[in-house]
């Protein structure tokens, strides 16, 4: 242990100031349920340049490198991005090396490093358009649908038990495979929240039942699970925090919140909640398991306790009551909250409802970014689950207001192309990921870097891996497999990114996963944020310290079967774990160690530290 931790002191050392002070400006503990909830986007700005500085340069001595002049776009993200920057004066960031691109784009698309072979072959690739080839070969691969099913199961928070429901093992399972085949066979994102929305069945077979069944309340009247669905819909669909409407009118409540929803009322959001308002969920038990199913269907003559519409009549539950007003009548009919659209001639309401809201520009807007977020760490709009609608458009702005996307054109843009595209998520993340803004380093350059010009996105802004990235990256460093889990509903995965929710696995695997905050879909948000519990893990934790052991043909193994060379050694546990080759001092200073005694140990010892950068955890 000894030599093991004066090895770490020697490898970490360009990390000791930004570990012992990444944790203050990223710490949870200032935050709650969603920390930055209403918050000003300044606060997430703050974070995201704060834990740029501090963790970019880890990876590489800062250098004095003045960027180009002039960008050639690569699309229209570079001409809206580059553009401002150019007009407002900001300097940009040199271009990202093909390293730091690899293992950028694997982890953002896959959720997994580069294997040492593919890294090899990247790096030695001089093809001109190696980059793009790589971004359709990642997309076209089973971990491309991993990734993204996660994703996915995070926005619309498909998890076995939450707090007003459990779901059951089959129930999660039946709505995890929809979303996976559905995203496996490229169907339209529009197609899949349209079958969502309006999926009835049985929840152990019918997939997309299970939307309505995770918002089931059931300790109030039925109308408390129609006003869940409303507000889930207008918040993971259209960027919308309905869900205060539920309970009172914006008047009073919502002017330092959100301007584009004080003048609307709780009867504007009953008009929605009563798309649902003709469908209803009834529990059945199955008499082979003796366990209770859920299903969703239509509303049926004389159903008893049931209504056929959204009636005012109810003064119990989890929302105030309901009552009519006097000349409102006491039963409402739907109608869509952002154009008061309503069903056409023979479609169900929910059937009209999915057509109507995904027929909507502000879809098409909230999607593209919530997708651009999830890349880039900051979203064009923040919150990017709080659109204020009287605020995105500098020609309708109000006198005094201020704009809330960032770079308008470009959210306008990008939701045309996705749109345009056919809602083609694929299309959508490559113009994305093939754009110089994309690719831009994480280490700035020009001269001392200014936290105020964190919108700009001039610089990557580096995060940590998601926390099934954590597992499965050691995996694939080390070369030691994970055991094949099985979980709840018979279902049979290898990889932490195939978990249908962050429930399971049990046990000592789970307590790793749930240190690095994958959360619980339901309380608690995903969080990339630092800890010194992740740092106490990467240290201690049997699951990194046994896969570095010359054993199990693990990568120390195999590599000390062909070759007890300390320079090629360290050639390959860099290549392996970090996903480049040992700059000239680090493999001198690997070379030193690795020749002073006990090679085998020596060799664990290497791959230990490299686990333990902060350049392995974060990208």
């Amino acid at each position: 242990m000894p030599q093991r931790l004066a090895l770490l002191c020697i490898v970490l050392l360009p990390f000791a100031g930004a570990t012992a002070q990444e944790s203050a400006p990223v710490s949870r503990a200032e935050c709650s349920f969603n920390p930055d909830a209403f918050a000003p986007p300044e606060r997430v700005w703050r974070r995201l340049s704060r834990q740029a500085e501090l963790v970019a340069p880890a990876g590489r001595r800062r250098a004095v490198v003045q960027p180009p002049e002039v960008i050639v776009p690569k699309n229209f993200i570079d001409e809206e991005v580059f553009g401002k920057m150019q007009a407002d004066g900001i300097r940009w960031t040199v271009p990202a090396s093909d390293e730091e691109f690899l293992r950028r784009v694997h982890l953002d698309l896959t959720g997994q490093i580069p294997s040492a072979a593919k890294t090899k072959e990247f790096l030695a690739d001089t093809r001109s358009d190696k980059r793009d080839r790589l971004v359709d070969e990642l997309m076209g691969s089973e971990e491309f649908v991993d990734r993204w099913t996660v994703w996915f199961g995070d926005l619309v928070q498909n998890v076995q038990i939450s707090s007003n429901i459990n779901m059951g093992g089959a129930g999660r399972n039946a709505y995890y495979a929809f979303i996976r085949e559905s995203l496996r066979t490229r169907k339209p994102y529009d197609q899949m929240v349209r079958e969502l929305i309006a999926g009835s069945g049985g929840q152990n077979t019918a997939g997309p039942a299970n939307y309505w069944v995770r918002q089931i309340q059931t300790n109030g009247p039925i109308h408390d699970t129609w006003d869940n669905l409303s507000a889930h819909t207008g918040e993971k669909f259209l960027g919308l925090p309905l869900n205060c409407l539920s309970c009172h009118n914006g008047v009073g409540h919502l002017e330092q919140v959100n301007t584009g929803l004080v003048r609307r009322t709780r009867e504007d959001f009953w008009k929605n909640a009563a798309f649902f308002a003709q469908d209803y969920h009834r529990p059945q038990r199955d008499p082979a398991t003796n366990r209770v199913e859920w299903f969703v269907e239509p509303v049926v003559a004389n159903t008893p306790r049931v209504p056929r519409g959204y009636v005012l009549n109810t003064t119990q539950g989890n929302k105030t009551p309901r009552q009519a007003v006097a000349g409102q009548s006491s039963t409402v009919e739907p109608a869509f909250f952002l154009s008061g659209a309503v069903p056409g001639e023979g479609e169900t309401r929910r059937q009209a409802f999915a057509r109507i809201l995904t027929a909507h520009p502000q879809f098409a807007r909230a999607t593209a970014n919530y997708i651009w977020k999830e890349i880039f760490g900051l979203g064009i709009v923040e919150p990017a689950d709080s659109f204020d609608l009287l605020r995105q458009d500098p020609a309708t702005l109000a006198p005094g207001a201020t704009l809330q996307p960032t770079h308008p054109k470009l959210i306008t843009r990008l939701a045309e192309s996705f749109s345009g595209s056919g809602f083609d998520l694929r299309a959508l993340l490559k113009t994305i990921v093939v754009s110089n803004t994309y690719q831009l380093s994480s280490i700035y350059t020009p001269g001392e870097w200014n936290e105020t010009w964190t919108p700009y996105y001039a610089r990557r802004y580096p995060r940590r891996m998601l926390a099934e990235s954590v597992l499965d990256s050691i995996v694939r460093a080390t070369g030691v497999a994970l055991p094949r889990m099985t979980l709840q509903g018979n279902l049979t995965v290898q990889r932490a990114m195939e978990l249908p929710d962050p429930t399971e696995p049990r046990g000592a695997l789970g307590q790793t996963l749930n240190a690095f905050g994958r959360g619980d879909r339901d309380g608690t948000e995903r969080s990339r944020e630092g800890s010194i519990v992740q740092a106490l893990t990467m240290l201690n934790d049997s699951f990194v310290t046994t896969r570095v052991r010359n054993s199990g043909n693990s990568t120390v193994q195999r590599t000390l079967t062909a070759t007890r060379d300390p320079g090629t050694i360290a050639d390959e546990l860099y290549l392996a774990t970090l996903s480049r080759w040992p700059t000239a001092e680090e493999r001198a200073m690997a070379i030193a160690q690795l020749s002073s005694g006990d090679i085998v140990r020596k060799t664990e010892d290497l791959q230990y530290a490299l686990l333990n950068r902060l350049e392995f955890l974060y990208y």
